[in-house]
């Protein structure tokens, strides 16, 4: 459903540029756009919405704010970066805190069960995130597009993408097509809102920091989302959190900050 709110708020940032649409990469880095947008956007985001609705935005926020680390990590594995102190603190501090965001205290064996899937779901998403964000720099290092022009094709990219995705996932009995003439039209509207504000103006920002400074640069700094993201579930979603989430949440942030130090 963000689909169309992803892509109407691009060509409108495009239009805004004056310079009319931007042509694609071609080549190797058409290619890579295109599995960045399907790794990244949607089985990453596919991923986090499920991990969401087991185990709250609080929780799926902070364990998918690890990513950060993902990146060093592939970083010291791929290009031979060395594991400095810092990185091994960090992760020291994620750990920690990953384990006591996992444990849902006092819970029965069914409750238990869902925590364990939505931990395993953020953490894939994670991955995924962590994956397609190196990626992204490149692209935007190799092809000379601006933020708005590489986040407009990834719009592009996703609408079709996305709903053959869903698609596949009907035909294999994940979802019933008729809950998709179910949407109110407030959701409808509530949806198209949050394609607007995560996916175009998140994506586009992510894009000209990227430009800007390295991945190990930005990621962390994004990765201090989860304080947000639990503030505003406690206060509009009425979710609840306890102290020891709460240590968790920090600890993850600190540790997926000092990581890139």
């Amino acid at each position: 459903m963000r689909s169309f709110g992803f892509l109407g708020t691009m060509v409108l940032l495009v239009l805004l540029q004056g310079r009319g649409l931007p042509a694609p990469p071609r080549g190797l880095n058409l290619l890579l756009l295109i599995a960045s947008t399907l790794l990244g956007n949607v089985i990453g985001d596919t991923l986090y919405l499920s991990s969401i609705a087991k185990i709250g935005v609080g929780r799926a926020v902070a364990v998918t704010s690890i990513y950060p680390l993902v990146v060093t990590s592939l970083s010291a594995l791929w290009l031979g970066e060395k594991i400095t102190l810092p990185i091994l603190a960090g992760t020291v501090c994620v750990i920690l805190g990953l384990n006591l965001l996992r444990k849902e205290s006092g819970a029965d064996r069914s409750v238990a069960a869902e925590t364990k899937t939505g931990f395993i779901l953020a953490l894939a998403t994670a991955l995924c995130w962590g994956l397609s964000i190196p990626v992204t720099r490149r692209l935007l290092l190799e092809t000379g597009l601006s933020s708005q022009d590489l986040n407009f094709w990834r719009s592009l990219i996703f609408l079709p993408a996305v709903w053959i995705f869903w698609a596949l996932r009907c035909l294999l009995g994940f979802h019933h097509p008729r809950r998709v003439l179910e949407i109110t039209r407030r959701s409808w509207i509530e949806l198209n809102i949050a394609g607007a504000i995560a996916l175009a103006l998140g994506g586009t920002f992510l894009a000209l920091a990227l430009q800007r400074a390295t991945a190990s640069v930005v990621t962390p700094i994004t990765a201090s989302s989860p304080l947000i993201s639990t503030l505003l579930a406690i206060f509009f979603l009425k979710e609840n959190s306890t102290r020891r989430q709460w240590i968790g949440i920090v600890l993850v942030v600190i540790g997926s900050t000092i990581v890139s130090f």
